[in-house]
């Protein structure tokens, strides 16, 4: 990292907003720079940390499922566990359609199907629109390039269909590849 990232510790006053007491002291003990590198490799351990504790948190949870409710069902199962306590264990499953073309096939054939297959075939799946980034980012180029109507398209979009807000950002540290030898 660039030495001009230290400047700023200089007096006391000069202090980025960010370099709270707390901080500052969890850099001192970990022996890390009182700076932005010191900051990020701060970061990197609570994010290596985070990773570790999420993954074996979810290993726990499983095993904990599984012999709470040994049956593969799904919904609510409440165990009582003496003194009052009880363990509530919600289980799901995740629905996920195959593409389209294999959907509308098969909403043909079921509708097909006896008396009701046409009814049972309309309520079975809902079409719901997605948002494609790249289509959008094609107009926004278009109009840069002066097209009219590619202008016109966004000021619609924009304003009747669309709102944009900030997503969490991402922060990694990539280290340098390997030399070969």
């Amino acid at each position: 990292m660039s030495d001009s990232w230290s400047a700023w510790q200089q007096p006391a006053q000069e202090k980025p907003s960010w370099l709270t007491p707390e901080i500052e002291q969890t850099l001192t003990a970990k022996n890390y720079p009182v700076n932005q590198d010191g900051m990020l490799m701060l970061w990197k351990d609570a994010e290596t940390n985070l990773k570790a504790v999420k993954e074996l948190e979810m290993e726990y949870r499983k095993i904990c499922v599984a012999f709470l409710v040994p049956a593969k069902t799904e919904g609510t199962t409440n165990v009582e566990l003496g003194g009052g306590y009880i363990a509530k264990a919600v289980t799901k499953f995740n629905y996920k359609l195959k593409d389209n073309d294999a959907v509308d096939k098969a909403l043909d054939k079921i509708a097909k199907v006896g008396n009701q297959g046409a009814f049972i075939a309309e309520r079975l799946v809902s079409w719901t629109p997605n948002f494609l980034k790249t289509e959008y980012t094609t107009l926004q180029e278009e109009a840069e390039k002066g097209s009219q109507d590619a202008k016109a398209i966004l000021e619609i979009v924009n304003s009747e269909m669309l709102t944009i807000t900030d997503a969490a950002p991402t922060l990694a540290i990539v280290e340098p590849k390997a030399k070969k030898k």
